[in-house]
């Protein structure tokens, strides 16, 4: 007997195919089609109707089913569940036996004796049609479980069309897959597969998810009431819902019961008993999204990463259905503890119900792993609630917390760590931009007159830095701020002397990851919150690397965090934040901008770098902190060190609490020397030679990736041209980039000094 048959042919099945065909060229083809595979060898299908059997396709698409998503804290916890498709998949082992006979009896009571098509069905489901008897579905499991993945796996409204269009093409193109199914899968697996992809209404994927919902229990343990109600949804799953139609449900689960009966799997007096049983629910429903999480700032970034992201995808489209075929347990570096701290820092502090917010992030330095951040806001789209995510948005000056960019630039440019300048009270810029008044000015008197760089970070003189600014030139400033991660871009022109004083919009993310980089030695690591991803087979998922390099020379680092210490813990009696001590080295940086519209603070231990954002988020210029609700009491005088500052220090204790003390490493000679390099002529020396000579002088080497043009003077291997120009003197960071003579090989991988 063939594989596909149904057991032997009945008497005048060959002639009943004829008169289909002549009462209807598609249904003819069709029964011709679906019966080709028995009977084809009796001489009842002609070649045309084997062709066309033959050339239906029979690769199902693999992909499975959409599932559930899992958001994992760093510690493994649950930050959330999102899903498009509620479904948890199931082995059929996990199954309750009686809930898979029931399914069996109601849908295709001869599943395991036949082969994917059953002629049997399909003939009297054909003549009870043709003959006007009402609608009659004569498809097995296996032509189910095949139409329910072509609907799964279809991307576009036409394929969804297609995938569920009444028509005998779709039927005998189900059929031929089918068949070819029937060769790769046991009943078991495509019974499997069909139980988890089925849909049983009120938002209930398979029947894992189903019995959960409907029931508050596993489908493991469902009774024989339960089972039989389940079975009978998945014909019409909207029609039957039971939270909408109980008396509809109950009797189609009663019409499940007597085919159970009637097929042997259940009793007569069961089928009674079970009829008479009242249909009772346990609804239950599984947290969808982040509304629903004890994080949900932290849950939406995440779900936005995974939406915006090119690692993701190469457009949205492809984005949004990588996130919506789910199955995915996604790890980040939230850590509860840090979450814990920053939330009930702000809550003190200000409150859920402050005009004012505050927006906190915390970096781990030498990872980019965003460890947590906070807002004393409520997540939600009610009135007084928000789903903006403050910690992340790019929309604030950070004001003075710029300053030690600007400090790091200098330095690097030949500028000694015990160097002062002469800051004036009022500073008049030459070679930069005037504000309005014609001149830059302090905030305080003690702010001018002769300051080291500990000074003028500790007290926040504005005159200083714009003097170190000018004296550098801003685009070296702005350079430098980009390359520690601020994302300047092309946004400020060489004029510009306001950058210094951060008159530029950033994050309060961004900012913590940059003053990470100065706790981790010059370390530069993009903020990134995703650890690692599997997908629904378990395998690993690419995703966004902290690309974590050494940007700045660790003694430059280390200098700027000698200079931030000296703002907590200094000796000058006008530091800023000689309130914000936290018992251990620590460093940092007030902030307040310009006309008050938003104040900060940003600091760092080794282990934890924070920044800390207040002010009002309809916008700072039209709604400035002038005065503030903080702890309770009215402040009036609002400041870095006033408002954001108290916030940053109440964080940084609770999240430090049990952790070791580790101490910031000292400053180095050449720094504290302000030493220079003076780049050396390498033209016309060999490859190797040229490198080894710039690194012994200190620089960082580069091969450009084209050759000069060809010379009658010159052989390949050799130096044409370099950049910076021999006798240039550059700062403490110092880079050579060589042009390479015509026939070099321009791929050479340049040797660690």
């Amino acid at each position: 007997m063939s594989a596909f048959s149904a057991g032997p042919e009945p008497p005048g099945r060959r002639a009943l195919v004829g008169r289909l065909a002549a009462g209807g060229a598609v249904a003819g083809l069709l029964m011709a089609a679906v019966a080709a595979p028995a009977v084809m060898t009796a001489g009842a299908a002609s070649n045309a109707v084997v062709d066309y059997w033959d050339g239906l396709p029979t690769t199902l698409p693999s992909e499975p089913p959409p599932q559930r998503s899992t958001i994992l804290a760093a510690d493994g916890s649950k930050i959330a569940e999102f899903f498009q498709e509620n479904r948890v998949p199931l082995r059929l082992a996990e199954v309750a036996p009686i809930a898979r006979r029931a399914v069996v009896a109601v849908e295709d009571d001869r599943f395991y004796s036949h082969g994917p098509i059953d002629l049997r069905g399909t003939l009297r489901a054909l003549v009870n049609n043709s003959a006007g008897g009402g609608r009659q579905g004569g498809s097995t499991l296996t032509q189910q479980y095949v139409k329910n993945q072509l609907l799964n796996t279809a991307d576009t409204g036409d394929e969804k069309a297609r995938a569920t269009e009444v028509s005998l093409a779709r039927k005998a193109a189900e059929a031929r897959l089918a068949a070819a199914l029937e060769k790769t899968m046991t009943k078991d697996q495509i019974l499997e597969g069909y139980l988890n992809i089925a849909y049983y209404g009120d938002g209930a994927y398979g029947i894992g998810t189903a019995a959960q919902h409907y029931f508050s229990v596993p489908a493991s343990k469902l009774s024989l009431e339960q089972a039989a109600l389940l079975a009978g949804l998945v014909q019409n799953p909207i029609g039957y819902d039971p939270t909408l139609h109980p008396e509809a449900a109950r009797t189609r689960r009663n019409i499940v019961l007597a085919r159970m009966r009637d097929t042997g799997v259940i009793t007569a007096a069961q089928a009674s008993a079970a009829q008479r049983t009242p249909v009772t629910l346990k609804l239950s429903d599984p947290a969808n999204g982040c509304t629903a999480s004890r994080y949900p700032f932290y849950c939406q970034w995440i779900k936005d990463t995974l939406l915006t992201d090119p690692t993701f995808g190469v457009n949205a489209a492809a984005r949004k259905r990588f996130v919506d075929r789910g199955g995915l347990v996604i790890k980040t570096a939230m850590q509860p503890k840090v979450m814990a701290a920053t939330q009930k820092a702000v809550d003190d502090a200000l409150g859920r119900d402050n005009q004012f917010a505050a927006g906190v992030a915390v970096v781990q330095p030498g990872t980019g792993h965003v460890l947590g951040f906070a807002q004393n806001r409520t997540f939600g789209v009610k009135p007084g609630q928000t789903n903006v995510n403050y910690p992340t948005m790019r929309s604030f000056q950070p004001g003075s917390t710029f300053k030690p960019i600007t400090y790091a630039t200098g330095l690097e440019n030949g500028f000694p760590v015990e160097g002062t300048i002469n800051a004036p009270a009022r500073f008049y810029p030459t070679s930069m931009n005037a504000p309005p008044a014609g001149y830059y000015r302090n905030q305080s008197s003690v702010d001018a007159g002769v300051l080291t760089a500990g000074q003028a970070i500790a007290r926040s003189s504005n005159t200083w830095f714009l003097t170190l600014e000018q004296d550098v030139g801003v685009p070296k400033v702005a350079a430098m701020a980009d390359r520690l991660g601020y994302g300047l871009k092309s946004k400020v022109g060489p004029r510009d002397g306001s950058l210094t004083l951060g008159a530029y919009d950033t994050s309060p993310l961004r900012m913590a990851a940059i003053y990470a980089s100065f706790a981790a030695h010059g370390r530069v690591c993009a903020p990134i919150g995703i650890v690692s991803i599997t997908d629904a087979t378990g395998a690993a998922v690419k995703v966004p690397s902290a690309g974590c390099h050494q940007e700045v020379r660790a003694g430059i680092a280390d200098a700027v965090t000698a200079g931030l210490a000296q703002t907590i813990d200094g000796p000058d009696p006008y530091r800023t934040g000689k309130n914000l001590s936290l018992g251990r080295p620590a460093a940092g940086k007030t902030g307040t901008t310009d006309g008050n519209s938003a104040v900060w603070f940003a600091g760092f231990t080794p282990q934890l770098a924070t920044a800390v954002w207040v002010g009002d988020p309809r916008g700072g210029q039209a709604h400035p902190v002038n005065s503030l609700r903080l702890y309770g009491n009215r402040i009036s005088s609002v400041f870095g060190s006033t408002a954001a500052g108290p916030i940053w220090r109440a964080a940084m204790l609770a999240m430090h609490e049990g952790a070791p003390v580790q101490h910031f490493a000292p400053v180095g000679p050449a720094e504290l020397s302000g030493a220079t390099s003076i780049t050396p002529d390498v033209r016309g020396l060999t490859v190797d030679q040229a490198i080894g000579d710039l690194q012994r002088s200190g620089f960082t080497v580069t091969i450009a990736p084209q050759t000069a043009a060809e010379s009658a003077t010159s052989k390949p291997g050799q130096v044409a041209s370099q950049t910076p120009a021999p006798g240039t003197v550059v700062g403490l960071r110092g880079t050579a980039r060589l042009v390479l003579t015509a026939g070099s090989d321009t791929s050479k991988v340049v040797p660690a000094p």
